[in-house]
């Protein structure tokens, strides 16, 4: 008991020594698993505090168990001036945790994966004349990859503007060279990811105001009995949770008259052999993540497509086109107006669909 007196009363050297270690040691920790495990705010915050308790206890324990000498090489006058390495070790701390509290977490995490993702697409930039090896540019693409999915699932609040950027950046670096089918792919499908997450972060920023299916149907439900012309849209983003717009036998369609649409977490449920959404003029795109398409007739060329289920559809595609497929699966569809005899990537289509067995695939072609 007396060593314990001790520690508190008379080693104040020792003890700002153990404090200062103990709170390093913990906002280390903390850092680790914020940033490299993507811990919760509140449960890491938990973790951090019981952490530097358990240190400073097992240094006391330590102290009382082995003695002084264990820690120190002499005895030492009581009143000690502490070592310029010691506070400045001190502030650092200090200030690293006070930073951390009044910028928050969440701004810090956020500033961490815009300043990634940004060296990232300079990187990709920069290396355009210097040709970077096959292996160096998927490895990117993979970085891109995960950080995106990191992002997305802990809603890290990633500037859009920068998001673009990568993108574009992507993009741009495909073309103009050669390489192999699997970068190829991979590429690809990491800007359609990067362009997915700009539009969700566009939304919860407000620089998107989504609309719901009922504003769009403008009836009293979500059934569609005749074509809705949607026109001259900059963006029109329609979201739901996963509900359910039916395509009557009137000849209910979506068609996007140069317009640039996204429709997010909306299933379309079709009875008629148009398409469900038909894009017109040069000017006019269209994604579509997160849904289901059940007994619908779709084309599938130039529209982007998204974590999509097909069921009992019929799927048309048009020879050299663009295709942007990522994790989309096909179910009991009928691919009749899809294989070789149109083409070659019509062969690849039908090949990959029937390999998967209604698994989810990824395929992407770019005239």
């Amino acid at each position: 008991m007396n060593r314990l007196i001790d520690f508190f009363i008379n080693e104040q050297r020792l003890k700002w020594k153990v404090y200062v270690a103990s709170s390093g040691i913990a906002f280390i920790y903390a850092l680790v698993r914020l940033f490299a495990f993507h811990g919760s705010e509140r449960s890491v915050g938990f973790e951090a505090v019981i952490v530097l308790f358990v240190l400073v206890a097992t240094f006391v324990t330590v102290y009382v168990a082995k003695g002084e000498a264990f820690f120190t090489e002499a005895k030492r006058p009581k009143t000690v001036r502490l070592g310029w390495r010691l506070a400045v070790t001190g502030a650092v701390a200090a200030s690293l945790l006070v930073s951390t509290y009044v910028i928050g977490i969440s701004s810090l995490q956020a500033a961490i994966i815009d300043f990634r993702l940004e060296s990232l697409a300079t990187l990709l930039d920069t290396v355009q004349a210097a040709n970077p090896t096959d292996q160096k540019l998927r490895a990117r693409y993979q970085k891109i990859q995960s950080i995106v999915g990191t992002s997305s699932t802990y809603q890290i609040q990633v500037d859009p503007s920068i998001i673009e950027k990568t993108q574009t950046a992507v993009s741009r670096s495909l073309k103009g060279r050669s390489p192999s089918d699997q970068t190829e792919q991979l590429g690809w499908a990491t800007a359609i990811d990067l362009q997915s997450f700009a539009y969700a972060r566009k939304v919860e920023t407000g620089a998107i105001t989504p609309v719901t299916p009922r504003q769009i149907a403008n009836t009293g439900g979500y059934l569609i009995n005749s074509p809705v012309s949607l026109d001259n849209a900059n963006v029109l983003y329609i979201q739901g949770e996963h509900s359910w717009i039916a395509l009557g036998p009137g000849g209910g369609q979506f068609i996007l008259n140069q317009s640039n649409v996204v429709f997010d977490k909306i299933d379309f449920l079709g009875s008629v052999s148009v398409s469900a959404i038909e894009l017109v003029g040069d000017r006019s795109s269209a994604l579509v993540r997160d849904s289901i398409m059940e007994n619908v007739t779709q084309n599938l060329e130039r529209i982007t497509w998204v974590d999509v289920r097909f069921e009992k559809s019929r799927i048309h595609y048009k020879e050299g086109a663009p295709l942007r497929l990522r994790n989309v699966s096909f179910k009991d569809c009928d691919l009749s107006q899809v294989g070789g005899f149109l083409g070659p990537v019509n062969y690849e289509l039908e090949k990959r669909i029937k390999e998967a067995q209604g698994e989810p695939i990824t395929f992407i072609y770019e005239p």
